[in-house]
């Protein structure tokens, strides 16, 4: 009898373990988010459009039966009025147009091109406009000058923030309401979104390249890694109207042209073509699959053999770093790293590279994994000098704080201080002396908890930072701090709210 009991005793937190289990939630699935290159509705598209429409209509079906959101990149204004401006190719759609791109299956359409000015600005905001009554949302424009490069959410749960850029400028009047003014910029706002939101999944959308070039180009690689670097869990591109190479970083894709979706252009190899299709969740990209299309008559198809040969040779590249899985359905590819990408245990979503013109320097972050720590290398010519941080890092940017006219340090440890035991975000600032850092400012606290900063320029042309700071009672803060003698001193708060949301819209 004491055997048998005993031997029920050992069963029993075996079966409560079987049972918890098996009234665990089950995981949500992941969020489709399905991606296409450029659509231009000018020239002989409509008429093929409108030739084609059940072979499209069919298409559209079959690529977006799983997608939650479709985006696209709309590479022309649509608009009655036509005045162009003056350039080689000047696009007009009719403005109609976006409720037939509602029901063919779009639900976002990036503005941030080189394109969308071309019927001057009152026709992007005509665009904007029939955009937004059509159902369709317009990425990457806004009304108020840089106010573009915010991000548009999606998911109920706003668990995905999608953000548009333009690398391309036009000479026209309103291309500073088009997120592409200062890929720096870009980079800043990805990078505090993302450490203040960290549950949500940020996917970049750019118009960038060289027209017709199967591989990216050197400043199209060290780009797309900083965006990853700054939090990115995807880039994606669009404008050389070819599908270029595609690679991962920091196990993260990096798609850098998917080509043409809808457009009539002939040879170069602007009839193949590709759609993203990005699961995601819980903050990141957890399975990247590719569908092969080829364009016949501008209208786009699932790719036959030959095509998707020639896709899957121009998606590897020159180098063996992809591997392309067929589906189960067999309808393209799943993309994954020819080798497992190891775990990403990097903290910090921030630039890892800084150039200070007026001090002939340039600063690169270096993350220790084993210690998870940073050290700060500062090359001037030929000799480099070596900070080590001792702490993990929320941020790393510079500025000139003091307003002496050299350039600042200013990081975001998360430690500790000698006056404050509680580990959280601080702000130092370290000053450049004969080659090496050498701390300036340790303020151990600012007014609330703060959460991120950035400098910035005040009404004076004086250099201030601004913080992004939590109250006790939960409200955000935005506050606005100035060098004062030893440190840095609070001047006012410009805004407070309950949503980190609005107070993020704010900050930036």
């Amino acid at each position: 009898m004491e055997k048998r009991l005993r031997g029920l005793c050992q069963l029993l937190p075996v079966a409560a373990g079987l049972l918890a289990a098996g009234c665990a939630p089950a995981e949500p699935p992941p969020l489709r988010i399905s991606v296409v290159g450029d659509v231009l509705l000018d020239r002989g598209v409509p008429a093929a459009a409108r030739r084609d429409s059940a072979r499209l209509q069919r298409t559209a079906r079959r690529l977006w039966e799983a997608s939650r959101y479709v985006i696209g990149n709309l590479e022309c204004p649509l608009a009655s009025a036509a005045v162009p401006v003056r350039k080689q190719f000047s696009f007009r759609g009719q403005p109609q147009a976006a409720r037939w791109l509602r029901r063919l299956g779009f639900t976002q359409l990036s503005l941030a091109n080189n394109h969308t000015l071309d019927q001057q600005l009152a026709g992007l905001r005509t665009t904007h406009e029939v955009l937004r009554q059509a159902g369709l949302v317009g990425l990457g424009f806004a009304a108020d000058s840089l106010a573009g490069c915010l991000p548009t959410l999606l998911g109920p749960d706003s668990s995905v923030a999608v953000f548009a850029y333009s690398a391309l400028h036009v000479s026209a009047r309103g291309q500073g309401c088009l997120c592409g003014r200062d890929f720096t910029i870009l980079c800043e706002r990805v990078a505090a979104y993302k450490t203040l939101f960290p549950r949500r999944a940020v996917i970049v959308y750019l118009h960038w390249g060289t027209e017709y070039s199967f591989e990216p180009g050197p400043e199209q690689r060290q780009q797309a890694r900083m965006l990853i670097d700054c939090g990115a869990a995807a880039v994606v591109g669009a404008h050389p109207h070819v599908v270029q190479a595609a690679e991962f970083y920091r196990g993260r894709p990096i798609l850098y042209s998917l080509g043409n979706f809808l457009f009539d252009q002939q040879g170069r190899g602007a009839d193949l073509a590709a759609q993203a299709d990005f699961d995601v969740r819980a903050g990141r990209v957890v399975a990247t699959w590719i569908r092969p299309l080829r364009l016949r008559g501008a209208v786009p198809q699932p790719a036959d053999e030959t095509a998707r040969a020639m896709l899957a040779a121009r998606l590897q590249g020159a180098s063996s770093a992809l591997r392309l899985v067929p589906d189960p359905a067999g309808t393209g590819w799943q993309l994954l790293p020819s080798v497992a990408a190891a775990a990403d245990t990097t903290a910090a979503c921030t630039a890892r590279q800084l150039v200070l013109p007026a001090a002939g320097a340039t600063v690169r972050l270096r993350y220790r994994p084993r210690v998870r720590e940073y050290q700060v290398q500062t090359t001037i010519g030929p000799t480099t000098t070596v900070l080590d941080l001792g702490f993990p890092l929320y941020r790393f940017t510079q500025g000139d704080v003091d307003n002496d006219g050299q350039p600042d340090l200013l990081v975001g440890p998360v430690k500790a201080t000698r006056f404050d035991s509680t580990v959280r975000r601080r702000l130092f600032v370290y000053q450049l002396r004969q080659g090496r850092w050498v701390p300036r400012w340790l303020g151990s606290r600012v007014v609330y908890r703060l959460l991120y900063f950035r400098p910035a320029r005040a009404p004076d042309t004086r250099t201030v930072v601004l913080t992004l700071e939590q109250a006790p009672d939960g409200q955000y803060w935005v506050g606005r701090y100035y060098w004062q003698g030893f440190g840095l001193v609070l001047d006012r708060f410009v805004y407070h709210s309950r949503s980190l949301d609005a107070a993020y819209l704010q900050f930036v």
